[in-house]
C-alpha cells in the first residue's frame, strides 16, 4: 500500500510540470508601520484593475506583514492596502512576467487616538487555503464570553463533543499547540477539561494545518491546531476590559494591556472564569454468556455530576528590537484551575430474571487543583537580504495536578453497611523545548529552511488508594491499587525544507529526522519499559496556479502518534469498583501516511475550497473493553492491524456587501478498520459526515448577529458506534460610544439538543450510554476598548490616498 504513494506523486508531479509553462507574474511585498517599521499583520491588500478599479485579487498579510499574489497576468494594476487605524493607500504596479518585489510598503497612522479611528475595512472571520485555515477569534461573538472549546466548534474541519474532546477531520488524534508550542496543559488526560475552561477572549486566532511541512512536529494523525494568544504590536498604548455574567452562577472577566512607545513592546493580559457544569449519564448494559450468547445479567446506571471550576490565566512579556536586524524577548504564562466535583451514581446489578444482586449509590466529592506555568525566551537575527533569518527559542513549562477523591457507597440491596474509599491522584508534567530555525530566500523563486528541535518531557503519575476499615475506625492503604509510574521522553529532530517556484508550479520538499528515547519505570512493580526509535518523516507539497482566481495543491506527509505516559502504564486504575482502566506497555507508535489533494477558487464575494484526503495508518490505537469477570470491565489500548480513512471536505464562503457573510463546511468521512489481530471481524467500514455553518448579519455598522450550527453523524468504533449530535448557537453584539463599548448576548445550544450517545456490541455484552449537558448556557457581557496611537512626524508618503 505505502509503496504506491511515491509513484502517485511522481505521476502528479509530471502533470504539474507539463502544465506549468504559461507565463505569469508574482507580486509580493511587506506592509509596515511608517514610523516604527513594524510589520502589520492582517492588513487588507487588494490588486485592482488600473482602468476601472475592479478587484482582481485580495488577501491579508501574515504575521510578518507579508503578502503575495501569484499568477498575475501582464499589465498595469493598482495596489490598495489598509488597516484599522491607518490611512488607506494606493500605488501603481506593472506586471511583466516576472517576480515583482515591492519591498517594504509603509502605511501611515490616522491622527489622534483610537477615539477618532473609523473602521473602513474588516478582517474576514475565516481565511481558507487548501491545506490550512485561519479563524479570527476576535470576530466571533461567542468568544467574548465563551471558551476555547466553544470557538473551536465554529472552525471548519474541527469537531468538539459534549465532553470537550476535539477531533480534526474525523480523527481525535490532533496536536494542539499554544503559540506554536506544545503545553503540558494540553496532554491527553486533561486536554478537554482545559479547553472547556480556557477563556476565548484571550485568543487572537486559531490556525488549522492539515498536512504540515517538515518544519513542524509530525505528531497528530490529522494535523495541527495552533491557538495564537493576543499580543498587540500597535504603537502607543491600548487595551480592553470585558465582563460577562451567565445563568447558573457563571461569570468571567478579562483585561488586556499593551504598550509600545518604540523599539520596546510590553504586553499582558489576565482572565478569570467561574463555570458551573452539570452532566448526566444513563447507561444500560446486558451481559451475555461467552459460549451460548444467552443473557446472563443486567446493569443500569443513572448519574449526575456537578463541577464548578474557577480558572485564572495570566500572561506577561516583552519584546525589544534594538535595531532592524536583531530582536529578543521574554514572556510567561500562568494558569491556576480549582474545581469542586460532586457526583452521584445509582448502580443496579440484576440477574437474568431482573432480580437485584447489588443496588447502591456511589457518591464522590473531589476538590481538584491544577497549576501550570511556562516561560519563553527568544532571539531573532535578520541577515542582509530579504527573509534571511535565524531564530533561537527556548521554552520551559511545568504542570502539577492533584485530585482528592472521596467516595461513599450507600447500599440498598443487599443490606450491607455503607463503605468509604479515597484515592489521591497526582500528575506532574515538566517540559523543555529548544528550537533553532534558519530561513533563507536564496533567490526570487527559491527558499531554504532548516533547523533543530529538541523536546524533553518528564511525567510522574502517582496513585494512592485507601479504604475505611470499620474494625480499626480508620483508613488503610490499598496496596493492590496504589502505584507510581515515571515516564521520560526525549526527542531530537533535524529538519530541512526547500521551496521552489517555477512559473505556475510551486513545490516544497521536506525531510525530518527524529530520534526518540522513551523510558518508563513502574516504581511499584520495579519494572522498566524502553522504546527507542529513529524515524524519517518526509513531506511533499505541490501547488499549481490555474489562473488568477484558482489553484490546485497536492500534499503528502508521514506522521506519527506516540503513546503517552498513561497509555503504557500497565498498572490498573480503578475509576470505580466495576470499571478499570490500564495502559499497555507493548503499545507501539502509530505511523500515518497522509495525502491531500485540493482546489481553491475565489473572487470578490465567494470562495470554494474542496479537498480530497486519504490516511493509511499502521499500528493504529483503539480503545478496547473486555470483561474481567461477571461485573468488572477493563478498558485498555491496543494496536490495530491497520486503519485507512478517506474524506471529502467542502468549504464554501460567501458575503453580500457589508450586510452578510457566511461559511459552510462539510466533511464526508470514510473509515475502514481491521481489528482481526484483536479477535474481531476482519474489517468494519462506515461513511459519516459532519457539517459546520457560521453566518454573520451586520444589521447596522454597530449591530451584528451571529448564528452557528454543528451536526455530526453516526461514527464507527471497533466495538460499536456513536450516535449523531446537533447543536445551534447564536449571539448578538451592539457597539456604542463610538465603538469603544460592546454589549453582547450569547446563547449556546439554543435547542437543548446536544447529547452524546454511544453503543457497544460484543460477544459478551451489549451497552447503550447517553451523556447530556445542562443547556442552554446564556451570557450577557460588556467590553470596553481604550488606548492612544502614537504618530511620529515623518516626511509625506509618495503614494496617493484613496478617497
Amino acid at each position: 500500500m505505502t509503496n504506491k504513494i511515491p509513484a502517485v506523486f511522481l505521476f502528479c508531479f509530471s502533470l504539474f510540470s507539463v502544465a506549468a509553462q504559461q507565463q505569469a507574474s508574482t507580486v509580493l511585498g511587506v506592509i509596515v508601520d511608517k514610523a516604527s517599521k513594524t510589520p502589520i499583520e492582517f492588513a487588507n491588500v487588494a490588486l485592482l484593475n488600473a482602468n476601472d478599479s475592479a478587484m482582481i485579487k485580495g488577501t491579508v498579510t501574515d504575521s510578518k506583514g507579508k503578502f503575495s499574489f501569484g499568477q498575475v497576468q501582464s499589465g498595469k494594476y493598482l495596489l490598495r492596502y489598509s488597516f484599522i487605524g491607518y490611512e488607506k493607500t494606493m500605488m501603481a504596479v506593472t506586471a511583466d512576467n516576472g517576480r515583482i518585489n515591492l519591498g517594504l510598503l509603509p502605511i501611515t497612522l490616522l491622527n489622534g487616538s483610537l477615539d477618532n479611528v473609523t473602521v473602513t475595512t474588516t478582517k474576514p472571520l475565516l481565511n481558507t487555503s487548501i491545506d490550512r485555515k485561519s479563524y479570527d477569534v476576535t470576530k466571533d461573538i461567542m468568544a467574548q464570553s465563551g471558551t476555547a472549546s466553544d470557538v473551536l466548534k465554529n472552525v471548519p474541519s474541527v469537531e468538539v463533543d459534549i465532553e470537550g474532546n476535539v477531533s480534526l477531520r474525523g480523527s481525535g488524534d490532533v496536536m494542539i499547540l499554544i503559540n506554536g508550542r506544545t503545553s503540558p496543559l494540553l496532554g491527553k488526560m486533561n486536554k478537554a477539561e482545559v479547553l472547556q475552561q480556557f477563556p476565548a477572549n484571550t485568543i487572537e486566532r486559531i490556525e488549522v494545518i492539515t498536512n504540515p511541512s517538515a518544519r513542524y512536529k509530525p505528531d497528530g494523525t490529522s494535523g495541527i491546531i495552533n491557538i495564537v494568544l493576543k499580543k498587540s504590536m500597535k504603537g502607543g498604548w491600548n487595551g480592553s476590559v470585558t465582563g460577562n455574567v451567565g445563568n447558573r452562577d457563571r461569570y468571567n472577566t478579562s483585561a488586556t494591556l499593551n504598550y509600545k512607545p518604540g523599539k520596546l513592546n510590553i504586553f499582558g493580559n489576565y482572565g478569570l472564569r467561574q463555570d458551573n457544569r452539570l452532566r448526566t449519564i444513563t447507561t444500560s448494559r446486558e451481559y451475555l454468556d461467552a459460549t451460548t450468547h444467552a443473557t446472563s445479567g443486567y446493569y443500569s446506571e443513572e448519574g449526575s455530576s456537578v463541577t464548578k471550576p474557577l480558572t485564572h490565566l495570566a500572561t506577561i512579556g516583552f519584546s525589544y528590537a534594538p535595531d532592524k536586524n536583531n530582536s529578543f524577548g521574554l514572556s510567561g504564562n500562568y494558569q491556576n484551575r480549582d474545581q469542586l466535583k460532586n457526583d452521584i451514581n445509582t448502580k443496579i446489578f440484576s440477574d437474568k430474571n431482573h432480580a437485584y444482586t447489588s443496588y447502591f449509590d456511589r457518591l464522590r466529592v473531589d476538590p481538584e487543583t491544577e497549576k501550570e506555568k511556562d516561560a519563553t525566551a527568544f532571539y531573532e537575527h535578520n541577515f542582509p537580504g530579504e527573509d534571511h533569518t535565524l531564530r533561537v527559542e527556548f521554552n520551559v513549562s511545568s504542570s502539577k495536578e492533584v485530585e482528592n477523591n472521596a467516595y461513599k457507597n450507600v447500599y440498598h440491596a443487599p443490606g450491607i453497611s455503607t463503605s468509604l474509599d479515597n484515592n489521591r491522584i497526582f500528575q506532574g508534567d515538566d517540559q523543555q523545548q529548544l528550537t533553532i530555525d534558519y530561513s533563507h530566500v536564496i533567490n526570487e523563486s527559491s527558499k531554504l529552511e532548516a533547523g533543530y528541535s529538541g523536546s524533553f518531557n518528564q511525567q510522574d503519575f502517582n496513585f494512592y488508594f485507601e479504604n475505611y476499615d470499620n474494625s480499626t475506625a480508620k483508613f488503610l492503604a490499598d496496596k493492590i491499587k496504589t502505584n507510581q509510574f515515571l515516564f521520560n521522553q526525549s526527542i531530537h529532530a533535524l529538519y530541512g525544507t526547500y521551496q521552489k517556484n517555477f512559473k505556475k508550479l510551486g513545490y516544497s520538499l521536506g525531510l525530518r529526522l527524529e530520534e526518540a528515547i522513551v523510558k518508563g519505570y513502574q516504581v511499584t512493580k520495579d519494572t522498566s519499559i524502553k522504546n527507542d526509535y529513529l524515524k524519517v518523516y518526509p513531506t511533499i507539497h505541490l501547488a499549481y496556479e490555474l489562473n488568477g482566481t484558482s489553484q490546485l495543491q497536492l500534499n503528502y506527509s508521514r506522521r506519527v502518534h506516540r503513546p503517552e505516559g498513561d497509555d503504557i502504564n500497565p498498572f490498573p486504575e480503578y475509576q470505580d469498583p466495576y470499571n478499570v482502566r490500564a495502559g499497555n506497555a507493548k503499545l507501539l507508535p502509530e505511523i500515518i501516511h497522509s495525502v491531500e489533494f485540493g482546489y481553491k477558487w475565489q473572487n470578490k464575494n465567494f470562495s470554494f475550497v474542496p479537498s480530497l484526503y486519504y490516511r493509511y495508518k499502521q499500528n493504529g490505537f483503539t480503545q478496547v473493553t473486555v470483561a474481567l469477570n461477571d461485573s468488572v470491565l477493563l478498558t485498555t489500548q491496543q494496536n490495530l492491524s491497520n486503519d485507512q480513512s478517506a474524506g471529502l471536505e467542502l468549504i464554501f464562503s460567501a458575503k453580500a456587501g457589508k450586510f452578510f457573510s457566511s461559511n459552510l463546511s462539510t466533511n464526508f468521512f470514510y473509515n475502514q478498520i481491521n481489528a482481526s489481530n484483536l479477535g474481531y471481524f476482519d474489517k468494519k467500514t462506515i461513511i459519516s459526515f459532519s457539517t459546520n455553518f457560521n453566518s454573520t448579519f451586520t444589521l447596522t455598522p454597530t449591530t451584528m448577529i451571529q448564528l452557528s450550527a454543528n451536526y455530526r453523524s453516526a461514527r464507527l468504533t471497533p466495538q460499536g458506534k456513536n450516535y449523531p449530535s446537533f447543536v445551534l448557537n447564536t449571539g448578538i453584539r451592539q457597539d456604542v460610544l463610538k465603538k469603544k463599548v460592546s454589549i453582547i448576548l450569547a446563547i449556546s445550544d439554543v435547542l437543548k439538543s446536544q447529547q452524546q450517545k454511544s453503543e457497544l456490541n460484543t460477544s459478551y455484552l451489549k451497552q447503550t450510554s447517553v451523556r447530556r449537558a445542562d443547556q442552554p448556557v446564556i451570557y450577557l457581557g460588556v467590553g470596553y476598548r481604550f488606548g492612544k496611537l502614537i504618530k511620529k512626524p515623518e516626511d509625506k508618503l509618495l503614494f496617493d490616498n484613496a478617497q
